[in-house]
């Protein structure tokens, strides 16, 4: 809704008035408005629940009617239609289903009773992030050849870096290790809310073969705690 004024100069061998200015205005009416915006947007951390609404007013003489909602990502999201003035105002609220991390988009459609606006599009985007970032995510110790000379005096140290996304900062409550050979050490690290994840393998009790193992870390952020593979092969 609003305002629309274009102009334009008319040059002409008028010798009275050679150059004409004109000027075209008019008023575009708005037949529905949605507040904020047409756009649904489900962005937190996962294990939160996330809700957005949006109101949709109608500016037509004739009552309008939302008849029906669809959704291209109902294993997503769920939703919820509420009537604040019959005919004239509703709200739409959308939640998130799904609390794990990752992204997603969609659409919704709701179609409605009104012959000049019958179908109003909402797009949908969806993004669950990470609570603390794991980087690099895998430990990798490669080939480790025990007949080599070096070998008894080779430290087999891998170290990660878990950082603070959420910004509420974390602790660190335990660390636990899924083999017996290998041992992990959590230190704060010198910036605020980040730690330090050392992994160190024991050269006398080093099992044959590849292997491959956990660090499970729990922290006072997450239900789930973090899991960190270890991977690697021993000659």
């Amino acid at each position: 809704m609003g305002t629309l004024s274009k102009s334009a100069t008319v040059i002409s061998n008028d010798p009275e008035k050679p150059r004409t200015r004109i000027t075209l205005s008019c008023k575009i009416k708005q037949y529905v408005s949605i507040v904020p915006h047409n756009r649904i947007n489900l962005l937190g951390f996962e294990g939160d629940t996330v809700k957005h609404q949006i109101t949709i007013t109608s500016f037509e003489e004739d009552p309008l009617e939302i008849t029906d909602i669809t959704s291209t990502v109902d294993d997503r999201i769920k939703y919820k239609l509420k009537t604040i003035e019959k005919g004239k105002k509703y709200t739409v609220e959308a939640q998130n289903r799904s609390k794990e991390q990752g992204r997603y988009s969609g659409q919704m459609v709701l179609k409605t009773s009104s012959k000049k606006k019958p179908h109003i599009v909402l797009a949908v985007n969806g993004n669950m992030r990470k609570e603390v970032a794991v980087a690099p995510g895998k430990l990798f110790f490669g080939t480790i050849n025990t007949a080599e000379e070096e070998f008894a005096a080779r430290k087999l140290t891998k170290t990660t870096t878990l950082r603070d996304i959420r910004g509420d900062g974390f602790t660190v409550k335990k660390v636990k290790s899924s083999g017996k050979w290998m041992t992990a050490e959590i230190e704060p690290h010198k910036k605020k809310k980040q730690y330090t994840l050392r992994v160190t393998l024991d050269n006398d009790a080093l099992p044959q073969g590849s292997f491959d193992e956990t660090i499970t870390v729990y922290t006072s952020y997450k239900k789930k705690p973090l899991v960190i593979d270890v991977k690697g092969e021993v000659l």
